[in-house]
């Protein structure tokens, strides 16, 4: 017995040293500040002069609409993917591009390499990232921002570039905010504003997955908000510059061809089809016959999470939806409403206004522990005559085209689309729950404008019946799902429809965590 006691004791002290290491490792140092100043030059937009040929076309197409945003709705993936590329390769002074997420993909490297591709041209590139998901592109960040024309910052980064995950056990406060604002801008002139990461089930690229998403092209004065909002957060404290973070020696020209062995192990012949569209759709004229014009005004959240900043996302998307009279259809795929926002729509929806709300099904979901959330507000919203959709996982998008040649095997809803009274109209990153109200910090365009609100909400309204399950209470006044179809008749479910049981299980045993406010 005693020699069996002491070949247990050095497991025990290995065990200790290693949970020792670890929460070492979790107290990463910040960089110096003399690191960080090394590389951190505050800049701001860059605006084209009269001469600039970009500027000149936003004149011609802008000249009749003084005052005016001219908005263009990208809905399919691979057009979404093919104008954001034509956008880049018509940059000729600036790129500002700031996203939650970009993918050690396809896409992703397609988009890397060609912000690469205008730097080499001349063009000043700007890439601010939330380092949530860096970790496998962190020697080809540090590549890029080796080149001359190139400028990578990080946004509230995990300090030590290894063991990054233990870095949540000693820093979770200030790690658990993420900066969930996507953006694309050139030249200080045109933008695009919306739902998208940058990764193949954003753009029709994915075989096993695709999301259903939303972006607004927009040209006219709410970009000049949009350039505003990007040097707010460019030069904001919590922003690093890569290379005070990634301090090794990078080969930038073995990072350079990662990213080309990225992009062609896979076939781009339908993003080379969409994107000559697009291409020739920017250059020329006709670009005025595909916007709407509308007035409007850029929501952003401070960097910092202000909730008294004035454009704060939560507070006026909140404002508004009070001052309804009509309708509400709010899709969200993420939605947690919470005691508050449970009452809030039940309330309106007692006023005589239409509420709908579109999210995930428990099938459909990319995250099941947000339906967790979710699903113990979705009785009583039902029984407030909220009108609840949940997506089905095999809603398919229409004349879809897919870069693999045929539709993905699951569906998921990505937009976040707030429809108030058919007139105003939000587009943006901003889900309704505890994490976008709380925590992450979020963007998107406001836009009064009735033609573009009245199109959305009736595309959206015609596919609904079909691309989703409607919630309603059965004769026990328990929930049931009813699927609609085209030719047959209707299915009602008294469960989840169509998630599996390990589904169930995980959405139910998180369920019981008191986990809310970080879903």
């Amino acid at each position: 017995m005693k020699k069996h006691m002491e070949l247990q004791r050095p497991s025990a002290h290995l065990l200790l040293i290693f949970f020792v290491s670890q929460l070492l490792f979790a107290c990463a140092q910040r960089p110096s500040d003399e690191l960080i100043q090394q590389y951190k030059q505050p800049s701001y937009t860059v605006k084209p002069g009269v001469e600039s040929e970009n500027q000149f076309k936003v004149n011609q197409i802008t000249q009749y609409q003084p005052g005016k945003n001219g908005i263009a709705v990208l809905s399919d993936g691979i057009s979404a993917f093919a104008a954001r590329i034509a956008l880049i390769e018509e940059a000729q002074l600036s790129i500002d591009a700031q996203y939650y997420m970009i993918k050690e993909d396809m896409t992703g490297a397609i988009f890397l390499g060609n912000l690469i591709g205008a730097a080499d041209r001349g063009v000043r590139v700007r890439l601010l990232i939330d380092d949530i998901n860096t970790s496998n592109y962190d020697d080809v960040l540090k590549a890029m921002a080796l080149h001359d024309n190139i400028e990578v910052r990080v946004f509230n980064p995990f300090y030590d570039r290894t063991f990054r995950a233990t870095n949540m056990v000693g820093d979770f406060e200030r790690l658990n905010s993420r900066m969930h604002n996507k953006s694309l801008t050139i030249d200080g002139l045109i933008t695009v504003v919306g739902g998208r990461n940058i990764g193949d089930e954003y753009f029709s690229a994915k075989d096993d997955l695709e999301f259903s998403d939303i972006d607004a092209i927009a040209l006219g004065p709410i970009v000049d908000e949009v350039n505003q909002a990007f040097d707010l957060y460019w030069n904001n404290i919590r922003s690093y510059p890569i290379e005070s973070l990634n301090t090794k020696q990078i080969d930038i020209q073995a990072q350079y061809r990662r990213l080309e062995q990225q992009i062609f192990k896979n076939s781009v012949k339908s993003f080379v089809v969409a994107h000559l569209r697009y291409a020739k759709l920017i250059e020329d004229k006709t670009f005025r016959d595909y916007l709407y014009w509308c007035d409007g005004r850029l929501l952003v959240d401070h960097p910092n999470k202000d909730g008294d900043f004035a454009s704060d996302v939560s507070t006026n998307l909140a404002s508004v939806l009070e001052q309804s009279e009509q309708s509400i259809l709010l899709s969200s795929p993420y939605f947690v409403p919470g005691e508050e926002g449970t009452s809030g729509l039940i309330e309106l929806a007692h006023k005589g206004i239409d509420v709908s709300v579109i999210t995930n099904s428990l099938a459909a979901t990319d995250v099941a522990a947000v339906h967790s959330g979710y699903k113990k507000y979705r009785k009583r919203l039902v029984e407030g005559n909220v009108f609840l959709y949940e997506v089905k996982p095999d809603a398919k998008q229409k004349q879809r085209l897919a870069f693999f040649g045929k539709g993905a095997s699951r569906a998921s809803l990505h937009s976040k689309v707030f429809v108030i009274d058919e007139e105003k109209l939000f587009i943006g990153s901003f889900n309704w729950d505890p994490r976008s109200i709380n925590l992450n910090t979020e963007m998107g365009l406001l836009l009064t404008c009735p033609n573009l609100a009245y199109l959305v909400f009736n595309a959206v309204h015609d596919e609904l019946p079909f691309k989703s399950y409607l919630l309603e209470l059965d004769d026990k006044q328990q929930l049931e799902w009813v699927e609609t179809f085209r030719e047959q008749a209707e299915v009602r479910y008294d469960s989840e429809p169509k998630a599996s049981g390990w589904r169930k299980f995980q959405a139910w045993i998180v369920g019981l965590l008191p986990i809310e406010d970080q879903l």
